[in-house]
């Protein structure tokens, strides 16, 4: 990375690798799989091809990213490891980004996008791998289909732990289909179960879609007083 703190500061040192604009949010759209350079693009409006570049170059040289290779079927950047293991800090940021804004009460947009129901399927899927650390599913591992607004994803919750990826390509043992619209409505417990549920369809293992709907529909901001909790604890 070409700018540093200069802080004798393991935070800072963090900083030097994470802090550039455009860096955490590289990371997020490789969260849920591998993608092409012009996805990425696609993916994250506003960003030129050569910052673009510049970034995944920093990003492979500090090891948190491979690169695609020459001559073999890897067409695409991914996470490495220690890449990987940043996916509970961007969660955490998240989780706490929605809990800041949501008690201001002033418009901005950023509060204008936790009210929103037009966001991508993306934004959606990684929200839904956030609260479920707010509901963990220690006593069932499973592999589900997330399917939103005809995107499919792929959700793997193993030991209490939750990772979803684009595309279903694998077997499940139950599937939910719904829009982004009754997601985010869920999500702000503006819909009731039983409303939620209409605009869905689900199939499978009881049991997995009992746990993604505990995941999804926040009745009475339940989840919000859990993250509330869990924020003043950890503090």
């Amino acid at each position: 990375m070409a700018r540093t703190y200069n802080q004798d500061c393991i935070l800072a040192h963090a900083l030097d690798l994470l802090g550039e604009r455009w860096t955490l949010l590289i990371l997020r759209e490789l969260f849920l799989g591998p993608q092409r350079f012009g996805d990425l693009q696609a993916g994250l409006p506003g960003i030129g091809a050569n910052l673009l570049s510049k970034r995944l170059k920093e990003l492979e040289e500090a090891d948190l990213i491979e690169a695609p290779g020459q001559g073999d079927n890897k067409t695409r950047y991914r996470l490495t490891v220690m890449g990987e293991g940043l996916r509970s800090t961007v969660r955490s940021l998240m989780k706490w980004s929605i809990l800041y804004f949501m008690e201001k009460p002033e418009s901005s947009p950023a509060r204008e996008c936790i009210y929103t129901d037009n966001l991508q399927p993306d934004s959606v899927v990684l929200a839904i791998e956030m609260f479920a650390g707010l509901c963990p599913e220690h006593t069932i591992n499973y592999v589900a289909h997330v399917i939103v607004d005809d995107f499919p994803y792929t959700v793997y919750n193993m030991n209490g732990e939750m990772v979803c990826r684009r595309g279903a390509d694998v077997p499940a043992v139950a599937t939910l289909v719904s829009d982004v619209a009754t997601i985010m409505q869920s999500f702000r417990g503006e819909k009731s179960l039983a409303e939620a549920k209409k605009n869905m369809k689900l199939s499978g293992d009881e049991k997995v879609i009992a746990h993604l709907l505990k995941i999804i529909v926040h009745e009475g901001g339940d989840h919000k007083k859990r993250a509330m909790e869990e924020i003043a604890v950890a503090s």
